[in-house]
């Protein structure tokens, strides 16, 4: 087994941050790229780390698996720039607030699809429903994105690509059971002959759970969760040259929850049954001895949301996407080269009130440079036409200065960003307003990278500063353009390779989030938040890893107060018997701290669980 010093050295170039490695890069776009030393950045194309200005976090499959992630949350909560809520048991709405933005800012893929509910007031991926199902790597990249994603990328992107088939025909398993009588188990099967590669997955989880109201208030049903999650990836090489993929996904998920009256979270008998089906096909050519590259693709993602009450059926919630992209990768000569592409989405809504659909049609270049092999920038441009409010443009610049010989680099982004009106402020019969404007977003960032220690320490301090204007906000009159926000703030990454066999991994995020509107603060954006890892293999084939996550006090809107900081201590470890079988097992919340993400919401006590993953 390699040390933890020989699994980190190649990448040193990077951040790592939390026993994650960080880069300051651009998303992969549903890319299988495996390196870490070559990615595709903003403009989506393959380029050394060392020549990038986006401010990137990657996960790789070996580091969800040393984190014993059940939920993709449990590793997005030490990815400094977010901030998660919870608001409950297990599987409760989760919210993602990225660099101080709305969490309807943050634009989430997985494979290539965008995830968002077209039915929810404020589109956004409710993240208590993602399970960890065979992941390839999570790219999450902060500051507006949409010159690349479109609207609903103000504030970033965290794309999900999942694995892909190759070499021999392998079959991995697992079972896991602890704490709240919770059961999740996992299986996959995967490989590749001659041109055919496959990949299937599948994943239960099955939770008593715990109050999702706050047991302190006098709560104590307990609010259960039962996830079935089916992946399957399946490409055919038709030759060296040309070659089509298609992937798909099921979800469908029973939350049980408490709803707020009266001030506060309080125990009901209220049922929510949720189904999300996405499917990708596409095809990938190479023109002109591969000097012109070129991706045509066809998605189209389902979400159904049912509530109950007890027995008894309430609303309902449906929505759809369909959309269709061409993008080219050109090389115009060595180290320049241009990214095109066009796209045409609709989406759908039907709910109580609605029945409706819209279409946007967007365009997008960008250019790519890299002189003297240490500057290289990015410069793009996109349009695009919205059946309901016309045409709007967005940019997106970023540059990177590395000097090799002295460990440093430095790295900065400028773009803007926008989101259309949803479906529900468009058109709700009681609240919609089809005068809306779009929502806008401008945000910079600049960072310095720098090796300590005969590259034994990295530290890595990055400025971000995001403005929005136009922001939806709902009042008796209806939805209105009335909200302006300012978030402005430093992330710090640091990694110390304290012996061949300990390493240490912290991040820290200050935030000022700021309504402009009011002069008051943004709700749960916490001030201060971060996280501590020291990752630790006392002998071979163990491994141990004990880490701290703090968030200072942080206001909620629900009760205009604020609530209370905490720090939550965990403690994972895993060993592996043989070739096939390694088990495993954890500690969350070591001491019982008793704390809150959302003002009278639970969160789980001390929880203990143990495992075993076999691979044949």
């Amino acid at each position: 087994m390699r040390t933890l010093n020989e699994l980190v050295r190649p990448v040193k170039c990077a951040v790592m941050t939390a026993g994650y490695i960080t880069f300051m890069l651009s998303p992969v776009y549903a890319q299988e790229t495996q390196s870490k030393d070559v990615v595709v950045t903003a403009s989506r194309i393959e380029t050394p780390l060392s020549m990038v200005g986006s401010a990137t976090t990657i996960i790789s499959a070996e580091e969800i698996e040393r984190e014993q992630a059940r939920e993709v949350i449990d590793v997005l909560r030490k990815v400094p720039g977010l901030s998660i809520t919870q608001t409950g048991s297990l599987g409760s709405a989760t919210s993602i607030f990225m660099r101080g933005m709305n969490a309807h800012h943050t634009q989430l893929l997985i494979d290539g699809v965008e995830m968002a509910d077209p039915s929810a007031a404020q589109p956004s991926y409710d993240f208590g429903h993602l399970m960890v199902t065979d992941i390839e790597r999570i790219e999450i990249v902060r500051g507006p994105q949409s010159t690349l994603y479109g609207g609903d990328a103000m504030g970033g992107v965290i794309n999900i690509i999942t694995k892909k088939g190759k070499g021999d025909t392998r079959a991995n398993a697992s079972a896991e059971y602890g704490s709240f009588h919770t059961k999740n188990v996992k299986a996959s099967l995967s490989g590749s002959q001659q041109k055919v590669n496959y990949s299937l997955s599948a994943s239960y989880l099955n939770s008593h759970g715990f109050s999702a109201a706050d047991e302190r208030n006098g709560n104590n049903e307990t609010d259960g969760n039962e996830n079935l999650t089916l992946n399957a990836n399946l490409g055919f090489a038709i030759t060296e040259n040309f070659d089509i993929e298609t992937k798909l996904r099921h979800m469908r998920s029973h939350i049980e929850y408490d709803s707020w009256s009266g001030g506060q979270a309080v125990d009901g008998n209220e049922n929510m049954y949720k189904k999300e089906t996405s499917a990708y096909f596409g095809s990938n050519f190479s023109l002109f001895d591969n000097r012109l590259k070129n991706k045509v693709g066809a998605s189209y993602m389902t979400s159904n949301r049912d509530l109950y009450n007890g027995n008894s059926r309430g609303q309902y919630y449906d929505g759809n996407k369909r959309k269709f992209e061409y993008q080219g990768n050109l090389n115009l000569i060595e180290n320049h080269n241009l990214v095109f592409g066009a796209e045409t989405e609709t989406e759908g809504s039907e709910q109580a009130g609605i029945d409706k659909s819209v279409r946007n049609n967007g365009y997008f270049l960008t250019y790519q440079v890299a002189l003297f092999d240490q500057l290289s920038f990015s410069i793009g441009g996109r349009v695009d036409d919205h059946e309901e409010y016309g045409t709007h443009d967005t940019y997106r610049v970023t540059g990177s200065y590395d000097l090799a010989d002295l460990g440093t680099r430095f790295h900065s982004s400028i773009g803007t960003g926008f989101r259309a009106p949803s479906l529900y402020e468009l058109y709700s019969p009681s609240w919609g307003n089809t005068a809306l404007k779009p929502e806008e977003s401008t945000g910079f960032d600049f960072g310095v990278e720098q090796l300590f220690w005969e590259d034994r320490v990295t530290l890595d301090v990055t400025y971000f500063q995001n403005t929005a204007k136009n922001l939806t906000q709902w009042s008796m009159a209806g939805y209105q353009n009335t909200a302006r926000a300012k978030t402005k703030g430093v992330e710090t990454g640091l990694n110390v390779e304290v012996l061949d066999n300990l390493n240490a991994d912290a991040t820290y995020t200050f935030t000022l989030a700021e309504d402009e509107s009011t002069g008051g603060p943004l709700a749960r954006r916490p001030k201060h938040e971060g996280t501590l890892t020291l990752a630790y293999e006392p002998i071979d084939d163990l491994t141990t890893d004990l880490s701290v996550r703090a968030k200072g006090r942080t206001y909620d809107s629900a009760t205009s107060r604020y609530m209370g900081g905490f720090a939550v201590y965990d403690f994972k470890t895993s060993y592996k018997i043989n070739e096939v079988a390694t088990v495993y097992g954890r500690v969350e919340n070591i001491f019982d701290k008793d704390y809150h993400e959302a003002s009278s919401y639970g969160t789980g006590g001390r929880a203990a669980y143990v495992g075993v993953r076999t691979t044949f």
